[in-house]
């Protein structure tokens, strides 16, 4: 697996400027996301170079927890008068062996507890504990201490108002959230992909860097991805059934139900309980639990304050292509081979699928960083908007800091280049929303994976037209 470091720079700005600050002082800091995203590897590229202690938790007993962590602080504190066994004997007993080695040190020292919800769940009273000791004697310690975890509500929970830890994290809460296209694509910088395949292994993968440093870059993408995925007992092979395992999820069932419903386009609620045969009355607690992973989210049209036109969708795209592409396929992957899977089954759908689920997530990502730069306009606030009778749907909908509106359609493929006819639709449609203020001096922006054919470029050029191009070019 490739050791590349892509992109996490305002989390390591986050993490340098406490580590930087002035002693004397301790600085606490709480870091959580979804699995695979990287957060280990974060916590080690930052501290490499540093004084620092790292202990992951596991699933064992209080005893074996904390013999560990007083074997991980011996090891970067030595002491030659004292055993693991007397400094493990309680939390508290760990805690001022901490206090006694750090006091009157001239440098930082970083201890990270990583999967921190693993000790929780063995010593619940472990955060009351540790906040008696931070506000008495960590918190005047030269200490950078480290809460990272991947169970999002019990990470989240650690930062609550009623929760003893509440207000300590003076070093900041730190969500790692998944890459964007435009840093998935950095793993690829040396491979010979054509942009499309880049953008379209965004579109398999998502943003877990893990996927991309696992795929081998000196393959074609179809055997890489064949061998990625697809092969039994390739590496990613049966990643989905280990993240709902990982969670401690008891039945996986309802589910693995919702999200292939969603994934194969279910997505209201009633729409997803015909398909699975959940009762509405129960689908709620699934739904919300998905929504707590991080998994799946609830999308509004642009404006809208109610959920009555809500739809849900999946966040993570390798979790909507798995669901959407290869699921549907595992009896055919088990008894055929692969290859012809990939090029009779998956590979005609894949530019569908990328036009349907992922190249509009593509262009938003790419209108929030690269929009003022390449189009001259601020804008601050983005989305997608339908109508209520279903008849007009626009990709994208910004309200500008000018007080109008910018309108956009994504094209990801078509038989041939984006003509003028795509732009006169979506004037056309623009002309029939109902919100009055959104039509006045409207701006336009069409997205592109195909190209543009001249007519449509020569009416970009003329400013009366208020359009402008975004193809695979200016997406990388």
């Amino acid at each position: 697996m490739s050791l590349t470091f892509h992109n996490r720079t305002d989390e390591l700005d986050a993490l340098e400027r406490a580590w930087t600050r002035p002693l004397p002082g301790g600085q606490f800091a709480l870091l959580y996301g979804r699995r695979r995203l990287g957060k280990t590897y974060l916590l080690q590229h930052f501290f490499a170079d540093k004084p620092h202690a790292y202990h992951l938790a596991d699933q064992s007993t209080p005893a074996l927890q904390r013999l560990a962590l007083a074997q991980t602080l011996l090891e970067a504190l030595p002491d030659e008068g004292i055993t693991p066994e007397e400094i493990a004997q309680t939390w508290n007993t760990l805690l001022r062996f901490l206090t006694h080695s750090l006091r009157g040190r001239q440098e930082h020292f970083g201890l990270i507890l990583d999967e921190f919800p693993y000790l929780i769940q063995q010593t619940p009273e472990l955060p009351s504990i540790l906040q008696a000791w931070w506000d008495k004697e960590g918190g005047q310690l030269p200490l950078f201490l480290v809460l990272c975890g991947s169970q999002l509500s019990t990470m989240m929970a650690l930062g609550a108002q009623t929760a003893p830890l509440f207000g300590r994290f003076n070093a900041g809460v730190l969500k790692l959230e998944p890459l964007t296209y435009g840093d998935s694509t950095l793993f690829y910088e040396e491979a010979s992909y054509t942009t499309a395949e880049k953008l379209t292994l965004y579109g398999m993968l998502g943003g877990t860097p893990r996927y991309h440093a696992l795929l081998d870059r000196s393959q074609p993408l179809s055997s890489a991805i064949c061998d990625l995925i697809l092969r039994p007992g390739s590496p990613l092979e049966s990643e989905v059934q280990f993240l709902l395992g990982s969670e401690q999820i008891r039945d996986p069932a309802p589910y693995h139900a919702t999200l292939t419903a969603i994934a194969r386009g279910r997505t209201q609620a009633g729409q997803i309980a015909d398909v699975t045969g959940i009762e509405v009355s129960g689908l709620s607690y699934y739904l919300n639990r998905l929504v707590e992973l991080d998994w799946i989210q609830r999308s509004r049209p642009f404006d809208e304050r109610s959920d009555r036109r809500a739809l849900w969708e999946i966040r993570d795209p390798f979790l909507t292509f798995w669901y959407r592409l290869v699921h549907p396929r595992q009896s055919a992957l088990a008894f055929t081979p692969v290859e012809f899977v990939w090029t009779e089954q998956l590979a005609p759908q894949l530019s569908v699928y990328m036009g349907q689920y992922v190249f509009e997530k593509i262009c938003h990502q790419w209108l929030r960083k690269q929009g003022r730069a390449h189009l001259g306009v601020t804008i601050l606030e983005a989305g997608r908007w339908w109508s209520r009778n279903g008849q007009i749907e626009l990709d994208v909908v910004a309200r500008l800091d000018s007080g109008t509106f910018l309108f956009g359609e994504c094209k990801w493929a078509q038989a041939g280049p984006v003509g003028v006819d795509v732009y006169t639709t979506l004037v056309g449609k623009v002309m029939q929303l109902p919100e009055v203020s959104w039509r006045e001096h409207p701006r336009y922006v069409l997205f592109s994976g195909s190209g543009f054919t001249p007519e449509l470029e020569a009416l970009a050029a003329d400013p009366t037209a208020a359009l402008q191009l975004v193809g695979a070019r200016e997406l990388l």
